[in-house]
């Protein structure tokens, strides 16, 4: 089940970061000039710094976040443990 949910999150998370990534590198484009004996061309458009200093601060948040989620969920791990089993809970019954 460990290894499931492991699968499951890692791949959520690789899906929901490119996008965001890609939606914010897309946001912050400027366009490659080309010389040519005519003159200059415009080229295809290419992230710049700015999407970068963009994306990578969102990156720190979501991973901060995540962080914290672990932290509270390893915090509340001991009262998860604290409970009966099921098979000593029916005994008693």
């Amino acid at each position: 089940m460990a290894t499931a949910m492991n699968t499951l999150y890692r791949t959520t998370g690789g899906v929901v970061g490119q996008t965001i990534a890609g939606a914010l590198l897309a946001e912050c484009v400027s366009p490659v000039v080309i010389q040519t004996p005519r003159g200059p061309v415009p080229g295809p458009l290419l992230p710049n710094a700015t999407a970068l200093n963009c994306v990578f601060p969102s990156a720190l948040g979501i991973s901060l976040v995540g962080v914290l989620v672990t932290l509270f969920v390893a915090s509340r791990a001991g009262e998860i443990g604290a409970y009966e089993p099921v098979e000593g809970a029916a005994a008693a019954v």
